[in-house]
């Protein structure tokens, strides 16, 4: 069952996030996870996270926003982060959670639903080609140092 993260589920949460974190070696730490999920819990902050609760246990998370899309004058989903604990693949988890988007897409009368994924990300990309176009686009970072 998805459903919106409460308090209760910060462990389980942050456990999930550090191994998200893990796989595309990104570094981890307590300050950006008390941060995210302060964002998660603020009404007046964009970031929402949803999970995937299985019998009490969250086997996956989500976390999504609104973002505006200027050349279409509407808004659109953005899906920030999606990942399913290993050993629970293969059950449509993240179809699943890509569902809930999509209904949560016309409920806000959304254009639509988008997110990135590393190019090396196969399975993801298995799954995304399957359900989703690509856009084509390449993404650019430019950092402050």
């Amino acid at each position: 069952m998805i459903r919106n993260l409460n308090q209760d589920d910060f462990q389980n949460w942050s456990d999930l996030y550090k191994a998200y974190a893990n796989f595309y070696k990104v570094p981890m730490n307590a300050k950006i996870l008390d941060t995210l999920w302060t964002w998660i819990h603020d009404k007046n902050h964009v970031v929402n996270g949803v999970c995937f609760d299985l019998e009490g246990k969250i086997v996956g998370i989500a976390h999504y926003r609104a973002m505006p899309r200027p050349i279409k004058g509407q808004y659109m989903g953005f899906l920030d982060d999606l990942f399913v604990e290993p050993d629970y693949r293969g059950q449509k988890i993240a179809q699943k959670f890509i569902e809930h988007l999509k209904s949560l897409s016309k409920a806000n009368n959304w254009y639509g639903i988008r997110w990135i994924t590393h190019s090396s990300n196969k399975n993801a990309k298995k799954l995304y080609d399957k359900i989703a176009n690509n856009t084509g686009f390449d993404l650019y970072e430019l950092k402050e140092n």
